[in-house]
């Protein structure tokens, strides 16, 4: 089986033998995708909470901002140099189990942060649900795509990860609100409660699903030789960086450069948000419907370095600050999309394996956009932060004009298959 240029499955006689029919497609997966969706918003939220909450946290746990926001950064540490080794490992579990142990440590994960009695107990919980984070990662996309018909498949892809988007919408920013109304512990009791939803929810919907194209660790060096795979996983990487770099620490920048009021700040992370959910689907009903896959990821790094770009140029007028804040949530959202698309059209034999070698990209990325957003923070401010997000969006374009957004038709099979 491979990818057609549209992101559909064309099944080609000479691979039938090797590749003999999978499962028949559930009848109706879309409750399921729905529920897969919501797992990836719960996890998703785990990860980026403290952004929003910087401020309560630092001072709760008599840390710096900068310190707290290096939960972020080895969480997504963890999170992307464990996700090749432990997808290895968990190649033979079924999908649907392994997405139910997931849920069920972040539930209690959660609920351990909540209890944290200081920063060296906040520091231990987030990386053990680190150590994780990336498997959840590195079987979605695989997950969606086998819950629909192969024509659905991008649209599934689409929903799943706006999972990433509506927690964008409505984690951080609830969570920057609950945060100060209530206190910060309260936002991770109320994670607490929803992963306790998803996990719920995961049970009753998610049917069987035997792992397909487990591939060993040792296969992954070669597997990465793939051109668009080896690029998209180099320009993920300096995106990503750069994103957050600056978003991690938003909520300084607009508090002491953009001059908003506290209490408006979560309003704008929750604007950010919608505005990001909408890329996410309009990226969606683009993709395979006219411009290349290279078209909309460059058109999208540009919509992102260049909405970073008016914002810092922006200063205190917050109507311009808002709209380039908006822009920037949209063009960057979208995203994950398009990249995901094109590694899974890149390995249609080998997903999963291909998908870890994005989400080590990814994660371990968001761990040096991070800890380089900090170290501008606490030494140059929120203005360093911002410009440091714009010049690694911008080191990204030459490169993804190397890319090439097509579905790699050569056939790979893991030695000793």
């Amino acid at each position: 089986m491979t990818l057609s240029s549209s992101g559909q499955h064309e099944t080609s006689t000479s691979n039938e033998a090797a590749h003999p029919t999978p499962p028949a497609t559930p009848a109706n997966g879309w409750p399921a995708v729905l529920a897969v969706a919501f797992s990836v918003f719960i996890v998703t939220a785990t990860e980026t909470m403290p952004i929003g909450l910087l401020p309560e946290m630092a001072a709760d746990l008599r840390v710096s901002e900068g310190t707290v926001g290096l939960t972020v950064t080895l969480y997504g540490l963890f999170a992307g140099l464990l996700a090749p080794l432990l997808t290895a490992a968990t190649r033979r579990l079924d999908r649907g189990r392994l997405l139910l142990v997931i849920l069920a440590v972040f539930l209690a994960g959660n609920l351990l942060t909540a209890t944290a009695v200081d920063y060296a107990w906040l520091m231990l919980v987030r990386l053990l649900i680190g150590f994780i984070h990336g498997v959840l990662w590195a079987i979605v996309a695989s997950i969606a795509v086998r819950l629909v018909p192969p024509a659905q498949s991008v649209r599934a892809t689409a929903v799943v990860f706006s999972g990433i988007s509506l927690a964008t919408v409505i984690g951080v920013p609830l969570g920057a609100m609950v945060g100060q109304w209530l206190s910060w512990r309260a936002a991770f009791w109320a994670l607490t409660v929803c992963g306790a939803v998803a996990l719920l929810a995961t049970a009753v919907l998610m049917p069987s699903m035997p792992s397909r194209d487990g591939v060993h660790l040792s296969e992954l060096p070669r597997l990465l030789k793939r051109g668009d795979l080896r690029t998209t996983v180099a320009v993920t990487a300096i995106v990503v960086i750069g994103h957050y770099a600056a978003y991690t620490y938003v909520t300084p920048f607009l508090l002491r450069n953009v001059g908003v009021a506290a209490d408006t700040v979560g309003v704008l992370l929750l604007c950010f948000g919608i505005a990001g959910v909408a890329g996410n689907f309009v990226v969606g009903a683009v993709i395979g419907r006219g411009p290349t896959l290279r078209t909309v990821i460059i058109g999208l790094i540009v919509g992102t370095a260049g909405s970073m770009a008016l914002l810092l140029a922006a200063g205190s007028w917050q109507p311009g600050a808002i709209a380039f804040l908006l822009s920037w949530g949209f063009a960057y959202s979208a995203l994950p999309v398009a990249l995901q698309t094109l590694v899974l059209r890149s390995a249609p034999h080998a997903r999963e394996a291909a998908t870890s070698l994005y989400v080590l990209s990814f994660n371990v990325s968001i761990s040096l956009g991070a800890l380089f957003g900090s170290l501008a923070l606490d030494r140059s401010g929120p203005s360093l932060v911002m410009l440091t997000g714009v010049a690694f969006c911008a080191a990204a374009l030459p490169l993804a004009a190397f890319l090439h957004g097509r579905t790699d038709s050569a056939e790979w099979t893991p030695r000793g298959q």
